[in-house]
């Protein structure tokens, strides 16, 4: 009889090792689905910066065709010439007086700093 009982056991311990095995096996692969090189949080990274770098792309070429509808403009329309040269270069036509004002700068206010009197 000792005999049969120490084969069972060894039986079941052989049962028990394979199913350890197995549940570490599967484990492990769980766990490189998820963080590994090309795992889920990888991806998901990856999709952000594609969702980040698609908007950015869009965002400059709505800007590429609005300054190619400024370029069309200034080479065939004489009052966008006009128009750009008052504005930037403070041109203004014979006659005429400009007046520039400072830019204001907004000034950061601190807690508990009181005017100098």
């Amino acid at each position: 009889m000792g005999i049969l009982r120490e084969a069972g056991k060894t039986q079941e311990r052989k049962q028990l090792s394979i199913v350890v095995g197995c549940a570490a096996a599967l484990l492990s692969l769980v766990l490189l689905g998820i963080v590994g090189e090309n795992g889920y949080l990888e991806r998901r990274a990856q999709r952000r910066e594609i969702q980040a770098l698609s908007a950015e792309i869009e965002k400059i070429q709505q800007e590429n065709q609005q300054l190619g509808q400024t370029i069309q403009d200034l080479r065939s329309d004489p009052h966008a010439i006009e128009e750009l040269a008052r504005e930037r270069l403070r041109l203004g036509r014979p006659g005429e007086v400009i007046v520039t004002l400072p830019r204001e700068e907004p000034q950061a206010a601190t807690v508990g700093s009181h005017p100098a009197p």
